[in-house]
């Protein structure tokens, strides 16, 4: 988005899209592998850390979670590590190492099994590196071109999903504004998140009550 808006004449004569370049991003890597052994994989998704201070990553048991590969003789999986900046300049075969490595502290049956093939690819600046203060440079769906709506992780809504579900779902939303447009075609029915869960309800209530009497307090704009 902000390699568009600094090559668009037009789109710079606008300030929700001049805000833009305050947004950052980091870097991502993803890897598939396939291994020449089924591996007992108790959850399809994978959520890891400790491996390394600055980078976090999960891993899909893709036999479970695409058609595709369900019948597949051996494991098909995917690894995707995020704020991956120091990983990116290694080469592929250094890469399927780590990623080996990690798997099988994981799961020790990793440590047995050969890879057969891999794809690595590798995403320069491509997830949004949320941070205090960046919700006030996010753009709407809708912008001030009648014409022109938004989708992304960028974009603010208030469904309640987050990442690549939020991309999905604003894609649906800025679906909908089209047709709205237009007056023609069908709407998208976009189902609603599951509310939160009772604790989680309370963290954010006492979040809340924290940030209205931050608000009283003199200097308040100190504080995150």
């Amino acid at each position: 988005m902000q390699r568009i808006v600094s090559n668009s004449p037009s789109l710079q004569t606008r300030e929700e899209f001049l805000n833009v370049s305050n947004l950052g991003a980091i870097d991502v890597l993803a890897v598939r592998m396939w291994l020449d052994r089924k591996v007992s994989i108790p959850k399809p998704s994978n959520a890891c850390f400790g491996f390394d201070d600055t980078t976090g990553w999960t891993f899909f048991d893709l036999n479970s979670l695409h058609d595709e590969y369900k019948e597949e003789e051996g494991t098909v999986l995917e690894a995707d590590f995020y704020h991956a900046n120091q990983f990116l300049p290694l080469s592929d075969a250094q890469i399927i190492n780590k990623v080996k490595g990690y798997l099988a502290k994981c799961i020790p049956e990793f440590e047995g099994a050969q890879v057969k093939d891999y794809v690595v690819v590798r995403f320069a600046k491509a997830v949004t590196h949320f941070s205090p203060g960046c919700y006030d440079y996010l753009m709407r769906g809708t912008t001030s071109f009648p014409n022109v709506f938004m989708s992304g992780d960028w974009i603010v809504n208030r469904h309640g999903s987050w990442s690549q579900e939020k991309a999905y779902v604003t894609g649906l939303e800025a679906a909908n504004r089209v047709v709205e447009y237009f007056g023609e075609g069908e709407l998208a029915r976009i189902i609603p998140v599951e509310a939160d869960e009772p604790h989680v309800q309370e963290l954010r209530r006492l979040n809340s009550l924290v940030r209205d009497l931050q608000q009283q307090l003199p200097f308040h704009n100190f504080f995150l």
